[in-house]
């Protein structure tokens, strides 16, 4: 059979703690809670902060939107005729067209997912209804 210990010692006397021992191991919990909790507060503040600031930004990086729409049209007139793009060739525009929708799409949903929860974009106002 085998013998389990008890986590509590039935037999100890708690009339013999030393309560200074006791004081000071709340202080030190008391403490570490209030570090703790203001640490916690200070990154939950950046984290609204950067969302807050990241969403303000998402009209501007949409606007590469309207630039890959564009950089199509610009390789065809580089395909056409070379001269006219100064030495680049067509192909390199339909990669910067592909690189700034990819920004663009990927920077919104990059917002989104680092949205902290219950909160909602701040820039929500600025965007076109048909588009909400």
């Amino acid at each position: 059979m085998i013998d389990e210990r008890a986590i509590a010692d039935m037999n100890g006397q708690p009339e013999r703690r030393n309560q200074l021992v006791r004081l000071l191991r709340y202080i030190a919990r008391a403490l570490a809670a209030v570090v703790a909790g203001t640490v916690r507060g200070v990154l939950h503040g950046i984290w609204h902060l950067a969302y807050f600031l990241l969403c303000l930004l998402r009209p501007v990086v949409n606007v590469m939107m309207l630039g890959g729409l564009i950089m199509p049209l610009v390789a065809f007139v580089a395909f056409v005729k070379p001269e006219a793009a100064n030495g680049m060739p067509f192909w390199a525009f339909l990669l910067m067209a592909a690189g700034f929708v990819g920004v663009s799409i990927g920077y919104s949903k990059f917002v989104d997912w680092i949205a902290p929860p219950g909160t909602e974009d701040p820039a929500v106002r600025y965007r076109r209804p048909d588009w909400r």
